[in-house]
C-alpha cells in the first residue's frame, strides 16, 4: 500500500483541535449568557401575561386567553422570548458542531499517528 494521501500535518491537526477548543469555551460562556437572557425574557412575558389576565375581569374566562394573547405588549414579549429561545438553541447546535469537528480532528490525529508508527501501510 502507498503512504497516506491526506495532506494535513500533525501540527495542523493539533492547531485545529486547540482552535476549536477555544471556540467551544467561548460558546459555553455565550450559552450561559443566552440562557439567562432567555429566562429573563420568559419571566417578563409570563408576568405581562398574568397581569393582563387579571386586568380583564369584565371579559368571560373562555375568551380571556385569546384577548391576552392578542395584546400588543404581551405578544411582543412572547416574540422576544421565542427569539431568545431560538438563539439559545442555535448556540447549542453550534457547540455540538464544534464537538464534532474536534472529534474529526482527533480521528485524523489517531490515523496519522498509526500511519507514522506503522510504515507498512
Amino acid at each position: 500500500m502507498r503512504p497516506s494521501e491526506l495532506k494535513i500535518s500533525i501540527f495542523d491537526i493539533e492547531h485545529g483541535i486547540t482552535t476549536k477548543n477555544v471556540l467551544l469555551n467561548e460558546k459555553n460562556t455565550e450559552y450561559s449568557r443566552l440562557v439567562e437572557t432567555r429566562a429573563q425574557a420568559k419571566r417578563a412575558w409570563k408576568m405581562a401575561y398574568v397581569k393582563k389576565m387579571l386586568e380583564l375581569t369584565d371579559i368571560p374566562v373562555t375568551v380571556r386567553k385569546s384577548h391576552v394573547e392578542g395584546d400588543r405588549e404581551v405578544s411582543k414579549l412572547e416574540m422576544k422570548y421565542e427569539v431568545s429561545l431560538g438563539i439559545e438553541r442555535a448556540c447549542l447546535e453550534s457547540m455540538k458542531d464544534l464537538r464534532s469537528q474536534i472529534d474529526a480532528y482527533r480521528s485524523f490525529l489517531s490515523w496519522k499517528k498509526a500511519e507514522f508508527f506503522n510504515p507498512t501501510i
